[in-house]
């Protein structure tokens, strides 16, 4: 009776290993497939160009919401002192929200393809998150996580939050897929007969 229960659980060992290998070579593969999207194919051109662009994009926008909060706390601080705490901080923190929606927008005019503002504020995102739980744990224990909080939600979540919320409207009201026919080489209609 001992032998078999010692069987069983070596069994079910050796069946957790095997799951978290599996585990492991999915993750890895995933991993491999996300790193595939930001290298060239053999015509030079990137595989996902729509990741390339907005992780790039991204740069810039982050860029321009630290310049956006540098002018804002300047500037608006002697406007806002006499306000309480909650309403200086929030009226800061909608002028930079509205200096990046504001190029939010006007690239969302100007660029053809519709999806690369939405993007632009999905890596956005991502750097928030990443970041934040960063951070989380490196101020584990100290009691600082509430200040963090605090700053987070003034800073980041804010502008992030209202630049994702209206990229999204404008992806949902203007984003048309391309149909077959038009993701066709330029070169093809010129070689066709007719």
């Amino acid at each position: 009776m001992a032998q078999q229960k010692d069987f069983e659980s070596q069994f079910r060992e050796a069946e957790r290993e095997r799951q978290r290998e599996e585990r492991k070579k999915k993750w890895a593969e995933r991993e491999k497939n996300f790193w595939k999207a930001f290298l060239f194919t053999e015509n030079g051109r990137p595989k996902s160009g729509l990741m390339v662009y907005t992780f790039c994009l991204s740069f810039v926008l982050l860029g321009v919401y630290l310049i956006a909060f540098f002018f804002a706390i300047e500037e608006l601080t002697s406007l806002t002192a006499g306000l309480p705490v909650f309403w200086g901080n929030l009226i800061q923190s909608l002028a930079a929200s509205a200096v990046g929606m504001l190029l939010g927008l006007l690239l969302h005019v100007v660029l053809s393809d519709k999806r690369l503002v939405f993007g632009t504020y999905l890596w956005l995102v991502l750097y928030a998150v990443v970041c934040l739980v960063t951070l989380l744990m490196m101020l584990r224990g100290t009691g600082a996580a509430s200040s963090l909080l605090t700053f987070f939600g003034w800073f980041v979540a804010i502008p992030v939050g209202t630049g994702l919320a209206m990229s999204y409207f404008l992806y949902r009201r203007d984003y048309v897929p391309k149909t077959e026919k038009e993701e066709e080489p330029e070169w093809k209609k010129y070689v066709q007969r007719r």
